[in-house]
């Protein structure tokens, strides 16, 4: 009898010994979601924060402001610039989040920086292009928001959008993910999103082909003794810090470039000589050369694009004829708001978010408005597709 009860002893020890590690292990797991790893200001008592998790709250009372610059040269064209916008900021961190990392990985972190966006009750404005930039899956919206600027938030890869204002006007504010309805398009977000991470590797790579046709028109100037913004010295510096080179000569650069110039277009060229003509003209005119480089840049674009790309439509807005609105995102607000109208405008599924009806039957329609939602994205798709066969 004593060893099974030492050995009862032992298991109910061991339950608690692991329980009570668990216990001491979940809240640091939690927390390190939770712990704030960047804050910023904007405008006067307006303050946000972003966690590990993604999670960006934007808190205060009253209208989000920018600091904006505007310029006016001697001819009367002004330009204006947003100097210290929340944008900007979130920016900056994700330029101190990705120093180092490949394309895939500056790509991936972009999208994942910021999960969830909520701007909090007070908040009355929101400026045009504020949160651009910043792709969350989950946005809230507050009651108090009056104002909300054109593509001021975006819901490319959102499939919550939850409006509390009664009198915000959405339509033509928030941007959405669409496709061309010649396309199959995509399943689901993580799909979408993965699609976007190749394309900018893709692009990635495109590009830093595309400057070599540039550097070796540039390279060859110099070595012509043509009028050049750069000497010899800064253009090693510049086009060793691009490439991750550390060439000392400008032939050594130029033999570079004339070999991603033949990866790309399927050229052989061996001398420079020989790539005179695709770089400047005989005459020392740019036009020609110009013409030719802008021809060529297009087709590398083509070239790299991926069919279904993502295309930007606006909610409440149907955007192209051949373009239509995904249907993962669903929108949640008052029944009768424009956030109702601007989410059956572009076929997405709304959801109402007013004082729940607690009558037998309020309670049936409550239980089945998920229900209704999915059955709205499948007849959707069944749209789609019928639209496709057609074709």
């Amino acid at each position: 009898m004593k060893p099974s009860v030492t050995k009862y002893v032992k298991n109910v020890l061991s339950i608690l010994l692991a329980t009570l590690l668990m216990t001491a292990v979940l809240p640091t797991a939690f927390a390190a979601a939770d712990d704030v790893i960047a804050t910023g200001t904007g405008g006067e008592g307006i303050t946000w924060t972003l966690t590990e998790g993604g999670v960006m709250t934007v808190s205060g009372d009253g209208p989000i402001v920018d600091d904006v610059h505007v310029e006016v040269d001697e001819d009367g064209y002004g330009y204006s610039e947003k100097l210290d916008c929340i944008g900007w900021q979130i920016e900056r961190v994700l330029d101190a989040r990705t120093e180092g990392m490949d394309a895939a990985g500056k790509a991936r972190a972009r999208i994942d920086l910021v999960k969830e966006l909520v701007i909090a009750e007070g908040i009355t404005k929101i400026p045009g292009d504020e949160f651009r930039d910043i792709y969350p899956r989950s946005i809230t919206l507050p009651s108090t928001l009056t104002f909300l600027g054109n593509g001021g938030i975006n819901a490319m890869f959102a499939d919550t959008l939850t409006v509390n204002s009664k009198d915000l006007l959405v339509s033509g504010g928030v941007v959405i993910a669409g496709h061309n309805t010649d396309t199959a398009g995509y399943a689901s977000v993580d799909e979408a999103i993965a699609a976007q991470v190749d394309f900018e590797v893709q692009l990635d790579v495109m590009e830093k082909k595309m400057f070599a046709v540039y550097d070796l028109g540039a390279a060859y100037e110099l070595q012509c003794g043509i009028d050049n913004d750069l000497t010899e010295a800064e253009y090693l510096a510049n086009f060793n810090e691009y490439y991750g080179t550390d060439f000392g000569a400008m032939d050594a650069c130029m033999a570079y470039c004339i070999e991603r110039i033949n990866a790309d277009f399927g050229t052989q060229y061996t001398k420079v000589d020989e790539v005179y003509t695709f770089v400047q003209t005989e005459d020392g005119s740019y036009a020609e050369r110009d013409a030719l480089l802008d021809e060529k840049v297009t087709e590398m674009y083509e070239a790299a694009d991926i069919e279904d790309s993502l295309s930007s439509v606006y909610l409440g807005e149907g955007g192209p004829e051949d373009v239509v609105a995904y249907t993962w995102l669903t929108v949640y607000g008052p029944a009768g708001s424009d956030a109702e109208e601007s989410a059956k405008n572009s076929g997405v599924p709304f959801v109402s978010t007013d004082v729940p009806d607690n009558s037998f039957l309020g309670r049936i329609k409550r239980f089945f408005a998920p229900v209704k939602a999915f059955f709205i994205r499948i007849y959707n798709w069944i749209k789609f597709y019928l639209s496709v066969l057609k074709k």
